[in-house]
């Protein structure tokens, strides 16, 4: 599965799921956020203890920088250990102040440190796409 099939199908079901919406808005009174795709290639035998960084940590430290997570995803055809998810932001300046605050945070740097002892849990960076939602998406 090639990254735009990814990102056809997750923007596909952000905009059936229309999770931004707010009750009794139309979506052409919906506040406009950016969304950030994020997709990390696992170190091979690590996706798990990936999943388990972001589940029992990661979560709850994204929650105090105001880092607002839509979803998260494996493909059900994984050969290239991709783990994926989804990131509303106000705007990309706030996106940049809210990830440089997560990356400044010491408990995320004490839970990267130990869930890294044995190995790096990715094999580069994170594939990064800025998403602005189209005049029709239910998502705004």
């Amino acid at each position: 599965m090639n990254k735009s099939h990814i990102v056809s199908f997750l923007c596909g079901g952000l905009a059936v799921l229309g999770v931004t919406m707010v009750v009794g808005q139309s979506n052409a009174e919906a506040p406009h956020h950016v969304y950030e795709l994020r997709t990390y290639t696992a170190t091979p035998g690590k996706l798990d203890a990936l999943e388990a960084r972001f589940r029992d940590h990661t979560e709850t430290i994204f929650k105090r920088h105001d880092l607002k997570t839509i979803g998260y995803w494996v493909p059900e055809e994984n050969k290239d250990n991709l783990f994926i998810y989804i990131v509303e932001h106000k705007s990309k300046a706030d996106a940049d102040k809210n990830w440089a605050a997560f990356q400044a945070d010491d408990e995320w740097k004490k839970v990267r440190a130990a869930s890294e002892a044995n190995g790096p849990l990715t094999t580069k960076a994170p594939d990064r796409i800025f998403m602005d939602p189209v005049d029709f998406s239910k998502m705004k």
